[in-house]
């Protein structure tokens, strides 16, 4: 068994067919026969049923190609540790980013990255957290720069800022002229809030459940920015990013109050695959984010 053995198999294997697994790797389908018939008599067993124009995997098929996505996995990442070790930092990095994140926490981060290493070709995709762990789990963003899940295996995760939240609302509403309030104050007025199924309501949610009262939620809203702009313009109230409002609370167009029996704080940091292998533009981009975690 050698590699171009398993690399023909795994083609074969994705693209269903020989011949298009041939014009794929730019040989002639023979030679793909050739590879994938010597395969097939070293280990004993039949790797594809051929089924008309299509050849499908067998069981034995089906176990062979898990491993060998690993290993040629493996001789890649191998290949790219010693090119990074006699190359300049450079390459492809894809970050992806909530839109939070990316407007207020990384800005610097990134500017400081890419005047540091101008030879990497850094690509940010700014999507909501939840998004972006499955664009991570599917090996479409190298690293995950959001709003940090529930542990989850296979999944490696690193704080490196705690994002206080605090209630939000205009500037002359009725909110503004209490001493102090309590969640079971809020309940009158509608709450514009992130969707239900991502962690930051989820954390919403189980603050008013403890006190087991329930959030009167009048508009369920993707994106932190655009809460904030209804909010401004007296379509409800929240509970936002302290970061998120600083500029508005500077000016006045909003207020920003405590909450006597509840406080509200989520982790915002890197999220990346346990096996996947860092090449080292991330792990440099990794370096200047643990570097924000020695600032606070």
């Amino acid at each position: 068994m050698n590699f171009y053995q398993l690399a023909y198999f795994k083609k074969v294997a994705e693209t269903r067919s020989i011949s298009r697994a041939a014009e794929e790797l730019l040989i002639t389908q023979p030679a793909v026969s050739k590879q994938i018939k010597s395969l097939e008599e070293e280990l004993g067993t039949r790797l594809f049923d051929r089924i008309g124009r299509k050849v499908l995997l067998t069981r034995a098929g089906e176990n062979l190609l898990e491993h060998a996505g690993r290993i040629l996995r493996s001789v890649q990442e191998a290949k790219t540790a010693v090119h990074d070790m006699s190359r300049d930092c450079s390459g492809e990095l894809v970050i992806g980013a909530s839109d939070h994140i990316s407007l207020h926490r990384l800005p610097d981060v990134l500017k400081a990255y890419i005047a540091a290493y101008p030879g990497v070709d850094l690509k940010l995709r700014c999507h909501r957290s939840e998004t972006i762990v499955g664009m991570l789990k599917n090996n479409l963003v190298d690293l995950g720069v959001i709003t940090l899940p529930p542990a989850e295996p296979g999944l490696v995760s690193k704080v490196i800022w705690a994002d206080a939240m605090s209630l939000v609302f205009p500037k002359k509403h009725p909110l503004a002229s209490m001493k102090t309030i309590r969640l079971k104050d809020i309940i009158p007025y509608g709450m514009i809030l992130p969707e239900a199924a991502t962690t930051t309501r989820k954390m919403i949610a189980a603050a008013f459940a403890r006190k087991k009262i329930a959030a009167n939620v009048t508009m369920e809203v993707a994106y932190i920015e655009t809460i904030k702009v209804l909010v401004k313009v007296g379509l409800g109230i929240s509970i936002l990013p302290d970061k998120a409002v600083e500029d508005e609370i500077r000016r006045g167009t909003m207020v920003k109050a405590e909450i006597l029996d509840a406080q509200f704080s989520r982790n915002l940091g890197v999220l990346y695959l346990k096996d996947k292998f860092l090449s080292r533009p991330a792990l440099e981009f990794l370096k200047f984010l643990e570097q924000k975690i020695t600032e606070q």
